[in-house]
Formats: C-alpha cells, sequence, structure tokens
C-alpha cells in the first residue's frame, strides 16, 4: 500500500510518499522508490498501485521512462506514460489499480510560468462515505487538476502570493485509512501552527521557502507512519523512510 502526495504553495510543488512495499495480504514486503524528480521539465511525480509493468518493478521501469521519454510539456509527458502503461501493464496489475501524480512548472508562450497537476490513473470511482476507490479498469485515464480545474474555479494560485501563511492545494492518494489520516492530521496541525505563528513576542512562524516547507510535510507523514506501527494491520502498510522532491516556484510566474 501507499501514500503519496503533492502540495502547491508560493513557495513550489513538493512531491512526497512512503516507501514500502506491500503483498495482496497487506504483509510489508520491501521498500521501493515511489517518488521520482523530471528535471528535464521541472517537475517531478509519485506512483501507487501496482508496482510492476509487465516483467520489470515499477521503480526501475519509471527511471527509464523518465530517461528515454524527449516530450517538451507536462501534458504530452502525461500522455505518454498513460499510453506506456495502459500498453505495458499486464492485465493483472491493472487490477491493483494504479494512480501517478505529475506536477511541475509549465512555461507559457509570453516565457511565465505556472503550475500544471496531471492525474494519470485506471481508478475511475471514490466511494464518498468509505474513501475507497473502485471501479478499476483496463484502460488508463488522465486530467489536469490543478491550473484548468481547481485553480479556474477560485483563482487559488494568485491568492497563494499574498498569504502571509502557508496556503496551499492539495492532492492526495493511497491506502485510505492512511489517506484520510493525514488531511486530519494537517488539518489540525493547520490549526495549531496558525495559532503559535499569530502569537505576539513567540517567533515562530511559517514556512518562508520550499526547504522549510518541506520539513512539515516530512513529519506529517512520519507521523501518519507512526500510527500504522501502532496498528493491528498485519504489515505496515504506510511506513518507511519519507520520500521528498521539491520544485522551487520560478521567479517569472503566470497570476
Amino acid at each position: 500500500m501507499t501514500l503519496i502526495l503533492t502540495q502547491i504553495s508560493k513557495h513550489g510543488i513538493i512531491h512526497a510518499s512512503d516507501s514500502n512495499l506491500s503483498d495482496q495480504f497487506g504483509l510489508t514486503i520491501g521498500v521501493g522508490k515511489k517518488c521520482f524528480a523530471v528535471p528535464r521539465l521541472n517537475a517531478g511525480l509519485t506512483v501507487a498501485g501496482s508496482f510492476g509493468v509487465g516483467d520489470v518493478a515499477m521503480d526501475y521501469w519509471m527511471e527509464d521512462f523518465i530517461i528515454k521519454s524527449t516530450t517538451q510539456n507536462l501534458e504530452d509527458f502525461a500522455e505518454e506514460l498513460r499510453v506506456s502503461l495502459e500498453t505495458e501493464m499486464l492485465s493483472e496489475q491493472k487490477k491493483d489499480g494504479s494512480m501517478i501524480h505529475i506536477a511541475g512548472y509549465q512555461k507559457n508562450e509570453e516565457g511565465k510560468y505556472h503550475p500544471e497537476f496531471w492525474f494519470v490513473r485506471n481508478v475511475y470511482g471514490l466511494d464518498l462515505e468509505t474513501g475507497e476507490y473502485s471501479d478499476i479498469r483496463d484502460k488508463f485515464i488522465k486530467s489536469e487538476d490543478f491550473w484548468t480545474r481547481d485553480n479556474k474555479k477560485t483563482d487559488i494560485f494568485k491568492k497563494f502570493q499574498s498569504s502571509d501563511n502557508l496556503a496551499y492545494q492539495l492532492y492526495i492518494n493511497g491506502f485510505s485509512p492512511g489517506r484520510i489520516g493525514y488531511n486530519i492530521v494537517q488539518g489540525y496541525l493547520n490549526d495549531f501552527f496558525a495559532g503559535l505563528w499569530s502569537t505576539e513576542n513567540w517567533k515562530f512562524r511559517a514556512p518562508k521557502n520550499i526547504n522549510e516547507a518541506k520539513l512539515l510535510i516530512e513529519n506529517y507523514i512520519k507521523l501518519i507512519n507512526t500510527l500504522f506501527v501502532l496498528s493491528d494491520y498485519p504489515g505496515q502498510l504506510i511506513g518507511g523512510s519519507v520520500q521528498i522532491e521539491v520544485i522551487k516556484q520560478p521567479d517569472n510566474i503566470d497570476i
């Protein structure tokens, strides 16, 4: 099982995941790389679900895919990945359901940058009451969920830039109890930190850069890892070292 997340703020983009691998019975069988840099596109990605593509482990397959890809923008990269997974993944592997977050900064014709979040998956449904995934198919789909969807509704990217606190947009997937637990933890701690940061005469403050913002994400995931140590699951379904890739927000942004 897995926990993957992508957080977008005025400081940049943070991709993060746990590292434990589990079998179909929920037993921990090792660790693997789930978080990858895509430096050529000023981007990164995280992977949840099947950890094999054909006869190749996902971590090796994804590293090779990133190296060989020659696409020039995030949309084309997401489409190439969608087609490759649909073509090369075995039917049995597809039954596990796979989800890939791809996010980075796309340059427009005026030379300005904006963040995009592409979501590639063969999981089509989500039970809003239980949080469980459903409707897993052989066909993979993709969508861009930040710049052309969520930001278009609320202009949140522009609001980030004028916020003194750590305003953000979060995309999170993976094992339901871990994913939901993370949202609860981050919500409670946001209130806690807001109180500390606004208290006069105390010198606590919100993160000022992407590396400081990363510290909070890393500790949130470590807390979820601890919850799975203190559980009755057959293995530590979310755990191991925290994997993180960060992309600093460019200076010339499109707002």
